[in-house]
């Protein structure tokens, strides 16, 4: 017998031979396989891989196509399959190796395999995609855009495999491809706020992306059996990356309002300006009882649709949601005033418009309240809607259409939420409850390099937010508890005192003439730093007190040996001989530039002027010059370059919890 037909014979009996263990192992129970179908497998696959040695021993072409079309259609696992072939590979080498055959016949009968378990894999490879094609092709997911946008990504890369049009594969850094982009979106924020979820989708998303270079490096190099576990662990990915955000979208969207509103407080956080909008359709009860509750829920649909068109223009900075308290809220980050009004107005008409062809016979008002949030106040939801609730009352007086963002006009919100939510109960309550916080903000020195001290802020507890000082501190003067609040404030202090003193930054306390005059207070204050020492402390009172109480200050620093940092220092109250002389005796330490001076000093050519004659004099005097209210980096280059010692504000840090801090650190 020739080479040919001893091997295509010892090829035949070994195949019997393993496929018999197979079914005596009951190798077919562990994949589920039906024993009848296994056993025609077998046979079929058989003659199929005898016809392929066969034409590739003689050197004539095989049907491939005949061969991938039945791999297609059969329903056993490749695992199955390869170590079926691996195993009866393994042992026709050994046989081959125990003859007098010509071992040269070894490499090419490997290579037939090699060839064989390819041509398989790459089989199995297709099945697999355009499975995996058909699953995500349509999903009820699709209209989210992070959802839509991976899954783009993934229809691209497959669809690419599939049909080995390589120059179309989409190579993309993880950081760099649409979905990212997207992520950035205001829309993509408000479902990623979970900072555990949301490291894990990242986490994830960046594995996709190595894993997707890493197939489509082995299919361009046809090493298919590799292919198909790659695309395995790729589809692995996949799946747990869209579990995660179906999860993130389901949570959301399951309480829009709330998660709007979580958005916001997070954004409160960072440096953006914030507007919220408020639009309100007018007697939509009216149109429940004429039409129907499912006509109007729908016509609702088409407005949010409109609107989402709308606010598609600019997806960075624009977000609108349907919502419970009105009809739709719009957040807008770094708006200029004027320019938005007029966007809003022009939204107001052309939704007017869209809605009288839904209701030609139905008059239709429309209400729409904006409002520039106050970067110094950090909001919540019940207090956001409020305002917003307020102002679109107001809107009803300005013919529907109303946006506060001067100073002004936000000054005159703050003094309505206090005085219809913040009222004397609500302070006497929070203060005979003793509860009260502190928060701190940090002073830098060396132009906002290094943190030079902390100052405590003042905040009461209500349930699990910290309602700022300027809410209710005149409520508190009214009442006549500010020597309580002060006290209360010394006790928070002490509650954090371990880490403050650990960092061996300086602490600023807020202190009011009346607590100075309070033997109380006073009791308490010595009290405080015999346990916390006096060393890194200053008590920070302003420009007027400390003209109308240089007495009691002189007593209070003879007794306790602390000094003073003076604040609103520049306002024009004072006698600059009397302060002059509370430094010659020792008592004050830094002189804080009243922060109307420094707020807008990259405008005033005025304000440069004062704040260098008091930096000028600071320095003569010893004592450290700071500036208070610091909103940009321009106001940071000026101070800097006037020599001002140190700065605070906004701009560097909003007032942070300990837990903060700590990071910072």
């Amino acid at each position: 017998m020739n080479t040919q037909t001893i091997i295509l014979d010892t090829t035949s009996k070994l195949y019997d031979q393993l496929a018999e263990k197979e079914r005596d192992k009951e190798n077919f129970q562990s994949f589920e396989l039906d024993e009848k179908e296994l056993k025609l497998f077998l046979k079929n696959q058989k003659e199929l891989l005898l016809e392929f040695i066969e034409a590739k021993l003689s050197h004539r072409e095989f049907p491939f196509e005949r061969c991938k079309q039945f791999y297609q259609e059969i329903d056993v696992p490749y695992v199955f399959i390869n170590g079926h072939i691996s195993l009866l590979k393994t042992e026709l080498i050994k046989n081959i190796l125990d003859t007098n055959l010509d071992k040269t016949v070894l490499l090419e009968v490997e290579t037939i395999f090699d060839e064989m378990k390819n041509l398989i894999a790459q089989t199995f490879f297709k099945k697999e995609i355009s499975k995996k094609l058909k699953q995500i092709k349509h999903s009820k997911f699709d209209k989210f855009p992070l959802y839509a946008a991976n899954r783009a990504w993934a229809d691209k890369i497959l669809t690419t495999l599939l049909h080995e049009d390589y120059r179309s594969f989409p190579h993309e850094k993880a950081d760099e491809c649409h979905f990212s982009q997207i992520l950035q979106h205001l829309s993509s924020l408000m479902v990623c706020m979970d900072a555990k979820v949301c490291n894990r989708l990242e986490v994830i998303h960046n594995t996709l992306h190595e894993t997707s270079e890493l197939l489509y490096r082995a299919a361009i190099a046809k090493e298919f059996s590799q292919a198909l576990y790659l695309f395995k662990e790729f589809n692995a990915y996949l799946q747990k990356f869209y579990s995660l955000l179906k999860d993130l979208y389901y949570i959301t969207f399951s309480d829009l309002e709330s998660s709007f509103f979580k958005l916001i407080e997070m954004l409160e956080y960072g440096d953006k300006n914030i507007t919220l909008t408020t639009i309100d359709i007018q007697n939509l009860k009216q149109l429940n009882i004429k039409y129907g509750e499912s006509k109007v829920d729908e016509f609702l649909k088409e407005v949010e649709e409109f609107l989402q068109n709308k606010v598609s223009e600019d997806p960075l900075n624009l977000l609108v949601v349907r919502a419970i308290s009105s009809n739709f809220y719009i957040c807008a980050l770094d708006k200029d005033a004027k320019s938005f009004s007029a966007w809003l107005m022009y939204l107001k008409e052309e939704l007017k418009n869209y809605i009288h062809k839904s209701f030609s016979n139905h008059k239709i008002e429309l209400n729409i309240a904006s409002c520039k949030l106050d970067k110094k106040v950090k909001y919540q939801k019940n207090e956001l809607i409020r305002i917003l609730l307020h102002l679109k009352e107001i809107s009803k007086e300005h013919q529907g259409f109303y946006f506060a963002h001067t100073q002004e006009e936000k000054q005159q919100i703050r003094e309505w939420l206090k005085q219809h939510y913040y009222n004397l109960q609500y302070v006497e309550e929070k203060l005979d409850a003793k509860m009260v916080d502190v928060m701190l903000q940090p002073i830098y020195k060396d132009g906002g390099k290094e943190i030079f001290a902390y100052e405590a802020l003042a905040r009461f507890k209500d349930n699990n937010r910290l309602i700022p000082a300027g809410v209710f501190i005149d409520t508190v003067y009214q009442i006549g508890r500010i020597s309580d609040l002060d006290r209360l404030v010394l006790d928070a202090i002490l509650e954090k005192k371990e880490w403050i003193v650990s960092t061996g930054k300086k602490l600023f306390i807020n202190t009011s003439p009346t607590s100075l005059n309070d033997p109380t207070y006073l009791d308490a204050l010595e009290q405080f730093m015999n346990i916390y020492g006096t060393e890194n402390l200053l008590i920070e009172i302003t420009e007027q007190q400390a003209v109308k109480s240089f007495e009691k200050l002189e007593m209070i620093h003879k007794k306790y040996g602390i000094k003073f940092a003076i604040d609103d220092f520049g306002s024009g109250y004072s006698s600059l001989k009397m302060v002059a002389e509370m430094i010659s005796k020792g008592l004050i330490d830094v002189l804080k530039i009243d922060g109307s001076l420094i707020m807008h000093l990259d405008q005033e050519d005025e304000s440069q002027k004062i704040v260098k004659i008091i930096t000028k004099m600071c320095q003569v005097f010893g004592i450290y010059s700071l500036a208070e209210f610091v909103e940009n980096k321009e106001s940071v280059s000026l101070l800097n370059n006037i020599g001002t010692q140190l700065l605070q504000g906004y701009h560097l840090s909003k007032p942070l919890h300990i837990e903060e801090l700590i990071i910072l650190k």
